[in-house]
């Protein structure tokens, strides 16, 4: 289990207090990732993404939003939905995607699959 610090938790009920979604994980970069319940993204996202908005004026970041999922190979799918198919070896995950989807899968210099 991951311990959050107070950043993390002030961060996460804000989020929580703008967005009405219950939040199971965050991580702060360049960009704050939110895992929300299962079933929950378009909720937190908001009408015309008004929530999300609001949220990136008051935490001054980009945010992105990924639903939780208890199966590690659909959790990966909610991640990347251009993923066309996850397998999942020896807790090493191969995610196909086509050669369209391929730049926005990664990345600009891979910033993405860092």
């Amino acid at each position: 289990m991951r311990k959050f610090d107070l950043d993390d938790i002030q961060v996460m009920a804000a989020f929580e207090n703008i967005t009405g979604t219950g939040v199971r994980d965050c991580i702060r970069k360049e960009v704050i990732y939110f895992l929300v319940d299962k079933g929950k993204a378009g909720l937190a996202i908001g009408k015309s993404g008004q929530n999300i908005k609001a949220a990136e004026n008051m935490l001054g970041k980009p945010i992105r939003v990924f639903e939780w999922s208890d199966g590690s190979a659909e959790l990966i799918k909610n991640m990347i939905p251009q993923a066309k198919q996850v397998t999942l070896k020896n807790g090493i995950a191969t995610v196909m995607v086509d050669s369209k989807s391929r730049g926005n899968v990664i990345g600009k210099e891979g910033s993405n699959v860092k």
